[in-house]
C-alpha cells in the first residue's frame, strides 16, 4: 500500500536535511516523498535537489512562494498514494513513522490514524478506537487526543475529495481538520511517540500580534456552523473553541502590548455569545477566570493577564 508522504518547505534549511533524512530512511517502502519548495530564498532548493538527484521516490516540485496552504494542496492534487501523511519541514520523525502507522491502519481500517506528538512516559501500545463521525468530532472538540494539527497523521486519501486548505489564511490546518472528521467513519489514536514537532521560535505560532493571528477566530467560527448544522448536539463544544480561538488573540494583542484595536470589538460579543459554554467546559481554572474578565470587559482581561500573566 504506497503512502505519500507530503512536505512543504519554505526557507527550511537549518532543518530540512533532518527532515528530509528522516522519511528517506523510513523502514517502510512503498512511499512518493513529495517535496513542494514553496519559492525558498535560502539553501533549501539545493538541499532538496540533492535528495531527488539521489533518490527516485523523491517528487520535487518548486513554484513561486504562495504559502503553506497552496504548496499542501499542489502535493495533494499528484498524490498517487493509497494513504497520505503531512510533515513540517522544520520536524522529523522516527524511522518506523509510517510502518507504525500503516500497521495501525491495516488492524483498524480507519480513514484516519494518529501517532504520538510527546513522550508519554504513561503510553502504552493499545490504541484507541473512535467510531463515527460525531465520536471523532467530539473527541477533537474537548481533548488533545487528536492533536489540531494536520502532520502527525495518516489519510485515507479519499477524506480530501474536494477539501483543500485555504489558500492566504493562517491556522490553515484549523480550517479543515473538523471537516475531514466529519467524513471519518472511525479514527484510531495510537500513543506511541513516532512524530517529532521542533517548536520553532521563528514560526508564526510564536510571532507577534498580526492582523493573520485573527484567522484563528475565522476557523473556529466555521467549525462552530459546520457543528451547528450537522452535529447540533456538539455545539457548546464548538461555541466553546470560538471563545478559545478569541482568548489566543487577546493574550497576543496583550504580549504585544496592543490595547487599542478594531479587533477587540469584533472579539467582545464572542464572549457574551459564547463564554457560558467555554466556562462549563473543561479548561483550566486561569482560562475561564481569564473568560470571566473577558465577558466584563476584554481590555481588562488583557491587562491582568499581562500583570499576572495568569493564562497560558
Amino acid at each position: 500500500m504506497k503512502v505519500s508522504i507530503i512536505i512543504p518547505i519554505y526557507n527550511a534549511e537549518n532543518h530540512l536535511e533532518k527532515c528530509i533524512g528522516s522519511t528517506v530512511n523510513q523502514t517502510y517502502g512503498d512511499l512518493e516523498i513529495i517535496l513542494v519548495n514553496d519559492g525558498s530564498s535560502d539553501g533549501s532548493g539545493n538541499i532538496c535537489r540533492t535528495f531527488a538527484d539521489k533518490d527516485p521516490r523523491i517528487v520535487l516540485i518548486e513554484q513561486d512562494n504562495a504559502g503553506v496552504s497552496a504548496a499542501r494542496n499542489k502535493a495533494l492534487d499528484i498524490a498517487s498514494g493509497d494513504l497520505i501523511t503531512f510533515i513540517d519541514s522544520d520536524d522529523h520523525v522516527y524511522e518506523d513513522y509510517v510502518e507504525y502507522m500503516v500497521r495501525l491502519f491495516e488492524q483498524y481500517g480507519s480513514d484516519m490514524t494518529c501517532c504520538g506528538q510527546v513522550r508519554d512516559q504513561n503510553a502504552t501500545d493499545e490504541p484507541e478506537l473512535i467510531k463515527g463521525p460525531e465520536s471523532c468530532l467530539k473527541c477533537y472538540l474537548t481533548t488533545n487526543d487528536i492533536f489540531p494539527a494536520v502532520w502527525g497523521k495518516l489519510y485515507k486519501k479519499h477524506v480530501f475529495d474536494g477539501i483543500r486548505f485555504p489558500v492566504g489564511k493562517r491556522y490553515e490546518d484549523t480550517f479543515i481538520l473538523f471537516r475531514l472528521l466529519g467524513r471519518c467513519s472511525s479514527v484510531t489514536i495510537g500513543q506511541i511517540l513516532k512524530y517529532c514537532y521542533n517548536n520553532n521560535p521563528e514560526s508564526f505560532v510564536n510571532e507577534k500580534f498580526t492582523q493573520s493571528q485573527m484567522d484563528i477566530v475565522d476557523a473556529m467560527s466555521e467549525q462552530r456552523e459546520f457543528i451547528a448544522q450537522k452535529y447540533p448536539q456538539l455545539t457548546q463544544y464548538a461555541n466553546a473553541m470560538v471563545v478559545y480561538g478569541a482568548n489566543r488573540c487577546l493574550m497576543r494583542m496583550a504580549d504585544s502590548g496592543i490595547y487599542k484595536s478594531e479587533n477587540i470589538t469584533l472579539l467582545k460579543p464572542i464572549y457574551k455569545l459564547y463564554g457560558k459554554d467555554y466556562i462549563k467546559g473543561e479548561h483550566a481554572g486561569s482560562a475561564k477566570n481569564f473568560c470571566r474578565l473577558a465577558r466584563i470587559s476584554p481590555t481588562l482581561a488583557m491587562r491582568f493577564y499581562h500583570a499576572f500573566k495568569f493564562v497560558r
